[in-house]
């Protein structure tokens, strides 16, 4: 379970977005930042997967409360293994660590014709530029799938010399 002063910002935007959408959430937590476009921003339909039995709790908790359920399907288990696929609009993945490890199930997540994702990922300063991007690039070539860097923003500092970085790119054929 998680909260940071420092993705505030990020929540915000997130709940200015997806509109009318099928979203998937990857690594929902407590629905962090899915929670806040479901109350605001009402998509079609929100996937929040969350592997964490205790957090998972705590998800559909936050969806009960902010009388979301008829639109957020809450999922326990391993995103890489119960992602739907094929099927959203915008995959978000609020999570930072090893979550390039995640990405070409992102990306089967989202429609054949493509959409959009949003890639977390904790970099070193000198490589924040770079890295994020290439690794969703090169996931996306491997499945056969083009890229658009619509923006790399950086999110807060994480520790001495690393951040935490978000991208949004619009995958698609």
């Amino acid at each position: 379970m998680m909260y940071s002063k420092g993705n505030l910002n990020e929540r915000k935007r997130m709940s200015r977005l997806g509109e009318g959408e099928i979203i998937v959430d990857m690594f929902a937590g407590i629905g962090y930042f899915s929670i806040p476009m479901a109350v605001h921003s009402r998509p079609k339909k929100i996937t929040g997967i969350e592997i964490n039995p205790e957090s998972f709790a705590y998800l559909k908790e936050n969806i009960r409360l902010n009388k979301a359920e008829d639109i957020f399907l809450p999922i326990c288990g391993d995103c890489s293994k119960v992602a739907p696929e094929g099927t959203a609009d915008r995959v978000l993945m609020g999570y930072v660590g090893t979550t390039h490890h995640y990405l070409e199930p992102a990306i089967k997540a989202l429609k054949k014709n493509g959409g959009i994702l949003h890639y977390h990922e904790t970099v070193p300063e000198k490589l924040a530029k770079i890295r994020p991007q290439e690794r969703i690039i090169e996931a996306a070539d491997a499945l056969g799938k083009k890229v658009e860097i619509l923006e790399a923003r950086r999110i807060k500092k994480y520790s001495p010399g690393v951040l935490h970085m978000v991208v949004d790119a619009r995958i698609f054929k």
